[in-house]
């Protein structure tokens, strides 16, 4: 049976043909996350506690560290102790762990913990789309595992 920190992993997510990362959107005050125009996506660590994951940001930068969190319909970053966890969907559209995925590169889903899948919104503009609970379109992430068995940045021995 592996250890949180075996199913722990940095990896970046792509949705319809443009990265995931945190980004400046005009119909939120905050930051969400959502469509990086830019082509570079947020490298994420996936940290694993049971078959659960909380996502932080590794990318370097202003959210480096902070996670994945819901406000409302939309995600956005937090320093909060209790955030947003989320299950990774597997193919078959069951629950799955990084001991799961055999390849570095697969194709995946997420729900958060209480079961909302993630979804993005139908835009008719060339403003980026957005990762919601409320959007009219399931997201199916193109998943890119960069490294396996990743501790927790203050944890580095950790087993």
């Amino acid at each position: 049976m592996s250890t949180n920190r075996q199913k722990s992993f940095l990896a970046t997510l792509a949705f319809h043909g443009k990265p995931a990362a945190i980004i400046s959107h005009s119909g939120n005050t905050a930051p969400v996350w959502g469509q990086a125009n830019n082509g570079v996506a947020d490298v994420l660590y996936f940290r694993c506690d049971g078959d659960t994951y909380t996502l932080y940001i590794r990318t370097e930068g202003k959210h480096f560290g902070k996670t994945i969190d819901r406000v409302e319909n939309f995600f956005t970053t937090s320093t909060a102790r209790n955030t947003t966890t989320f299950d990774i969907i597997g193919e078959n559209g069951k629950v799955i762990t990084l001991d799961q995925l055999d390849t570095d590169k697969e194709v995946i889903a997420l729900q958060t913990r209480s079961g909302d899948l993630l979804k993005t919104e139908v835009v008719w503009t060339d403003e980026p789309k957005r990762i919601m609970l409320n959007g009219q379109s399931p997201i199916t992430f193109g998943l890119k595992i960069l490294e396996r068995n990743v501790p927790y940045l203050s944890h580095p021995d950790e087993v």
